[in-house]
């Protein structure tokens, strides 16, 4: 029987494609590389964890579901284990935007791979340090997960607005997740916001930072009026 992918799961796969040799970071149960194989996406696949409990059960998943023989798991800190000639393909998903920035400067061969991200924070200076690394956001996606909004993106080598306070591919495509995601990262960067003012130490570049991203939301919130 065939493994189902949440609607975020599902999202990041739908970015691989056919015939792509895929290392899942972080992995967990490694539902996505098991669905790629599974589907003939994939003949190959690859997945980390640094914690033993999520490779058992990954390894357990992979063994009911047909694919243990094509599934290789590596126990270790994000790619410490994975050859680059291995893979074409690198998704970091689930994980905080510092934790991904960390894998990626211990592996920079990666940022020469078809590279998944699906980021939970830290946006505004992931995408930042991205383009400081010669990365753009080629597509982007949102998904709806059991309530939550979720951003998914697809980078390539090329040249992209690291301050953007949102990705060109999402608002051209005017998806229907497009406002109440705005909604929500209003909310979260206001918060974020309130907490640095109220610093006894304020940081004045991150202040700086947080209000121009406040700004730019709400102008695109107001602005998509037509969503």
């Amino acid at each position: 029987m065939s493994i189902q992918l949440s609607p975020r799961l599902r999202r990041i796969a739908a970015y691989v494609p056919q015939g792509s040799t895929v290392v899942d970071v972080g992995t967990d149960h490694a539902y996505i590389p098991i669905w790629l194989l599974q589907e003939g996406l994939s003949q190959r696949a690859y997945a980390t964890d640094i914690r033993p409990g999520p490779l058992a059960r990954a390894r357990e998943d992979a063994q009911r579901h047909g694919v243990a023989d094509r599934l290789s798991l590596w126990l270790c800190d994000g790619l410490a284990l994975c050859p680059p000639e291995a893979v074409d393909t690198v998704i970091l998903a689930g994980m905080g935007g510092e934790t991904m920035r960390g894998i990626l400067e211990r592996a920079p061969w990666a940022m020469e791979k078809r590279l998944i991200l699906q980021p939970q924070t830290k946006l505004p200076e992931l995408r930042r340090w991205l383009a400081g690394q010669g990365l753009a956001v080629l597509d982007a996606a949102l998904a709806d997960d059991a309530g939550r909004i979720y951003l998914i993106w697809l980078l390539g080598a090329g040249e992209m607005d690291g301050e953007a306070a949102v990705d060109a591919p999402l608002l051209q495509k005017h998806d229907p997740l497009l406002r109440p995601w705005l909604a929500e990262r209003i909310k979260r960067t206001g918060k974020e916001l309130r907490g640095l003012e109220s610093a006894r130490t304020p940081d004045e570049a991150a202040l700086a930072a947080r209000r121009r991203e406040l700004s730019e939301l709400n102008r695109i919130l107001r602005e998509g009026s037509a969503w």
